[in-house]
């Protein structure tokens, strides 16, 4: 009995086994292909939301923004509800970045805006303006001295041509709000002052009637202070300046220097 117990249990065992193998690589066949298919269609899924993605609009030809396809989102299995809130999280975040990058170009302009109008209120900051004036009406003496042109005039009216040249170089880099580089500052010195502060010359022989007046005139060009003139001293001198400003201004002006 036990002998035949045996044999049917050596018989019917390796069946078994061998249908259970089978059984096994069949399962497994079919879990492996229903992964694989699994795999492509959330592959798939993945490219297409990419392709939702606000990022991935495109432009027509007549210019118009378009849009791409979107999803039911009732139909979306769970993971390709997480695959779309990431999507939608990273869309959102591209937004906040463009939103941070205008913030940060707009506080960058308004830097830029302070710094030239701290700079430009330093440089007309009231003593640093009065040391540039000192260094214009002095180099402009310096050019008169040297220039023949100027030996018909007297000590006192040079001090009162740079004076008054001096302060036409105020009211220009103040009426146009300049910072001018030594270039250039050498070259409205040297190119334009000349010719204005020799009008002036010629004007103050004509307005100043003693050298207590010519002192006044020099006082007022470097002050600005006119309660020190008479009336009629300050008539005629405006009488005499007047056609001087307007030329050398209209050639600032028309040089743009």
């Amino acid at each position: 009995m036990a002998l035949k117990k045996t044999l049917i249990l050596s018989i019917t065992l390796p069946l078994l086994l061998a249908g259970l193998g089978v059984g096994g690589y069949m399962v497994y066949q079919k879990m492996d292909d229903q992964h694989k298919q699994n795999s492509k269609e959330l592959e798939r899924f993945g490219y297409e939301m990419v392709a939702t993605s606000r990022s991935m609009e495109t432009t027509g030809k007549l210019g118009t923004v378009q849009l791409p396809p979107t999803f039911d989102l009732d139909k979306l299995t769970p993971t390709q509800k997480v695959i779309h809130g990431l999507m939608r999280d990273k869309d959102g975040l591209l937004d906040e970045n463009k939103v941070l990058q205008s913030e940060i170009e707009k506080l960058e302009s308004k830097i830029q805006e302070l710094t030239e109008y701290k700079e430009l209120n330093e440089h007309f900051a009231p003593q640093k303006l009065k040391d540039e004036l000192r260094s214009v009406e002095r180099q402009l003496k310096a050019f008169l001295i040297r220039s023949p042109d100027a030996d018909r005039f007297s000590t006192m009216q040079i001090e009162i041509m740079s004076a008054a040249g001096a302060a036409e170089y105020k009211a220009y880099i103040t009426r146009n709000r300049l910072m001018l580089s030594e270039d250039m500052k050498l070259a409205v010195i040297s190119d334009y002052l000349p010719a204005y502060a020799f009008c002036v010359g010629d004007g103050v022989e004509v307005a100043a009637n003693s050298r207590t007046e010519e002192r006044k005139l020099a006082n007022y060009f470097r002050t600005e202070d006119s309660s020190t003139l008479s009336e009629m001293l300050f008539q005629d001198l405006s009488s005499v300046l007047a056609p001087c400003q307007l030329s050398v201004r209209k050639k600032l002006d028309n040089d743009r220097v």
